[in-house]
């Protein structure tokens, strides 16, 4: 059995200040998941017929796939966390080679500026840099130097 997209289409009411109503149709994908299999695999069962019930090898190819999505789901959300787990550690390793080196920072008010990494924080489960007693984010350095480097404008 192969798990397939299905199309709803969802209608949306509103009304306008004039109290108005308005209707609006908007096709949404709806992907099967594990419980949807299940209730229908459920279905299948209850609603057999009794003189010519489902197949054993059927049933038990059923049950495999159903095994088998689950596994793969399973697997797949264990490796978006190590992968984001990855991500940090390789975020934190960058971040701590940066402690005492010169960096201009173009904040996201607009403002550059220069300064020194002087530690680093976690916010947000993200490690940033400090500069000057501030956080910092990584998407706004611009430039990192040695200390000593002259800064031309």
């Amino acid at each position: 059995m192969q798990v397939n997209t299905n199309y709803a289409y969802q209608a949306n009411d509103t009304q306008n200040k004039d109290g108005v109503s308005n209707s609006n149709k908007t096709l949404n994908a709806v992907a099967l998941g594990k419980d949807d299999f299940l209730k229908l695999l459920i279905t299948q069962l209850r609603y057999q017929d009794p003189t010519s019930p489902v197949d054993d090898k059927e049933f038990i190819a059923q049950l495999a796939q159903f095994s088998s999505l689950e596994q793969m789901q399973n697997l797949n959300e264990t490796i978006k966390m190590m992968m984001e787990s990855q991500q940090k550690l390789t975020a934190l390793g960058q971040a701590t080679a940066m402690i005492g080196k010169v960096v201009e920072i173009y904040t996201v008010e607009g403002e550059s500026l220069y300064g020194k990494v002087t530690g680093i924080q976690f916010k947000n489960e993200w490690p940033e840099i400090v500069v000057d007693g501030k956080l910092y984010s990584f998407s706004e350095i611009v430039s990192i130097m040695e200390e000593g480097t002259s800064v031309g404008n």
